[in-house]
């Protein structure tokens, strides 16, 4: 089901609600975002998307479910929505199209996009505040299932067959997509649709691999987040995520990551 500025003004109609800025389309359509005002004026930001139906993942709940969080990681509240139906041109049958309304959030993106291709332009206070909100969501009371272990395995032993300590780590809850532009200055975490139960350490290492187009800010990841990205676990998990990036560069997204993604590999390998 594709999203369009339709789906947007039909959504800040049903909710009561003026467009305030630029209508902002997401990844291959699947979502549309914009600035909106309420009746007060109060600034809101509204995001629309298809409902994913079981067992599709990201999981449809994921969003409301990680507002467990929201009183130990400074994250958008969702304080409105709506859920209509809508045809999928995709499926050829009626769907569920969703609106949420979040309270409205200073502060702009570390990068625009996923990579980190610059030192990112912030405090030495807003990286100790990084590690603290990274273990902070692992605290959660639960999450909902992710991506399976099978799934995991498979990926982590194509590349490293005996790979050890494989069934020994431990799942827990994670954002599930904890790169460069889902994290503001000041620091907030956003875009929560992938949070669900994952392998330790799984959030720091791809917030790694997105950095490894920047050899300074990679080897500041990979300090902050020693302990999760060492040893054998760590080094699973690390293979994991960027075999998993690495999909995304091959249909053709952040190009420039390939080269630093293959090296990072032999490096986990040798």
């Amino acid at each position: 089901m594709q999203m369009s500025e339709l789906s947007m003004m039909y959504a800040l109609d049903r909710l009561g609600l003026s467009l305030d800025g630029e209508v902002r389309m997401g990844f291959n359509n699947v979502t549309v975002s914009a600035r909106a005002v309420t009746p007060e004026g109060s600034p809101v930001w509204v995001r629309v998307s298809r409902v994913p139906q079981p067992p599709l993942w990201p999981r449809a709940h994921a969003i409301k479910e990680a507002q467990v969080l929201v009183n130990r990681v400074p994250m958008p509240r969702v304080i409105d929505e709506c859920e209509w139906e809508q045809w999928d041109d995709d499926l050829e049958k009626m769907g569920h199209a969703r609106a949420l309304v979040f309270e409205w959030v200073d502060g702009s993106p570390v990068f625009p996009e996923p990579t980190a291709d610059t030192a990112p332009d912030v405090s030495d206070v807003w990286w100790r505040q990084l590690r603290d909100v990274h273990d902070a969501i692992t605290t959660a009371e639960w999450a909902g299932p992710g991506r399976s272990e099978k799934h995991f395995a498979r990926r982590v032993t194509r590349h490293l067959p005996d790979a050890p300590g494989l069934t020994h780590i431990p799942w827990v809850p994670q954002h599930g997509d904890f790169h460069w532009a889902n994290l503001v200055s000041p620091l907030t975490v956003v875009d929560w649709e992938g949070f669900s139960l994952a392998p330790a350490g799984l959030d720091a290492a791809t917030l790694l691999t997105y950095s490894l187009s920047h050899p300074p800010t990679a080897e500041r990841v990979s300090t902050i987040f020693s302990d999760v990205l060492s040893g054998d676990l760590g080094r699973c998990v690390q293979i994991y995520a960027c075999v998993d990036v690495m999909t995304a560069v091959e249909a053709g997204f952040h190009p420039h990551l390939e080269q630093p993604i293959r090296e990072h590999m032999r490096f986990l390998l040798s």
